[in-house]
């Protein structure tokens, strides 16, 4: 498997568990042990080999600029709420906080997809596509 479906298929099974934790108050242990082994597993492939996401050439100015701090911030995101649930899963910290990161990193989740999305839709450099397994490009 490449980076690249590997990238993809983390993506998207750490949304559906966000979405499936968050919907069951992530009390479900399986689904919390997934998510941090998930996590974990793509934060460590993002440590070695960096990032595969880039602005692409029609983004322009501050947008440009703040692009990979804006990834960077999802990666951190990511890494507090896969350490928060980690750290509940034997009790060392509380639900509450595991919860909440839950929530934080949902709501950073949707302004990262909205922001996809206007590229995809308004500077038309096939944003989505980066992220979309390739079954689907010809919907978009």
């Amino acid at each position: 498997m490449t980076q690249r479906r590997l990238t993809i298929f983390l993506h998207w099974s750490l949304f559906m568990l966000l979405l499936a934790m968050i919907k069951g108050g992530s009390a479900n242990e399986i689904l919390r042990l997934t998510f941090v082994g998930a996590g974990a597993l793509w934060l460590a492939m993002t440590a070695t080999r960096g990032m595969l996401g880039k602005p692409g050439p029609k983004l322009k100015g501050s947008l440009r600029t703040a692009y990979p701090w804006m990834h960077r911030g999802m990666y951190a995101a990511l890494a507090v709420s896969v350490a928060a649930n980690a750290a509940a899963l034997p009790g060392w910290a509380s639900l509450d906080l595991a919860w909440n990161s839950l929530l934080v990193l949902l709501i950073a989740g949707a302004f990262h997809g909205l922001f996809h999305f206007w590229r995809h839709n308004v500077l038309y450099d096939n944003a989505l596509r980066m992220m979309l397994p390739r079954f689907m490009h010809k919907i978009l």
